[in-house]
């Protein structure tokens, strides 16, 4: 019998790793909601887990649920790997954004984490704030390899030139922002 498409795939492995030097917790048991979204109308990749621990966790004996045992604030790294219902996986780093929603009980802790990739985090702290001289193309990809740290960038060559000053505005924002004026600067 053929596999669906709307059956849920396999999460083979969702590891948390500590900021602190806690070490590393795999909390595939626990998962019971795994929401992974990816949009072109989106500057970066984020998912959200609700997950359930009812104890054996791979913490310490006393060390309590991961949220505190590990501890979970922000910014850990995590492995989460999914297999899809057609045999593919899906194996993509991210990182811890926030936990919310902790409903601590005696028989059973849950929470939800929410992930966002390397890019999110980078977006947010960091700011364009020089001048630009010359074609959009060459702005866009400065902007990301250099304050971004984007590694290898493959940026459309465009023809328009625009000069602008960042004045302190967020990468994401300044390379969407320059987006339009190619459709504004040609009409």
């Amino acid at each position: 019998m053929a596999k669906s498409l709307s059956q849920p795939g396999n999460i083979t492995s969702f590891q948390i790793n500590s900021n602190t030097g806690g070490g590393a917790v795999d909390l595939s048991a626990g998962v019971v909601d795994y929401r992974y979204y990816e949009s072109v109308l989106s500057n970066h990749i984020s998912s959200t887990a609700v997950i359930i621990e009812t104890g054996n966790n791979g913490l310490p004996n006393g060390a309590g649920g991961v949220l505190d045992g590990l501890p979970v604030r922000g910014g850990e790294r995590t492995q989460i790997k999914v297999e899809d219902n057609q045999g593919g996986e899906l194996n993509v780093p991210l990182y811890v954004n926030r936990a919310r929603d902790a409903a601590p009980g005696t028989q059973q802790d849950l929470y939800v984490l929410d992930f966002a990739s390397k890019e999110y985090f980078a977006n947010t702290q960091t700011r364009v704030t020089k001048r630009y001289e010359g074609k959009i193309s060459d702005h866009i990809s400065s902007i990301l390899s250099e304050l971004l740290r984007a590694g290898e960038v493959d940026v459309d060559e465009t023809s328009l030139e625009y000069n602008f000053i960042g004045n302190d505005r967020k990468p994401f924002y300044v390379c969407t922002w320059l987006a339009k004026k190619l459709f504004q600067l040609r009409v």
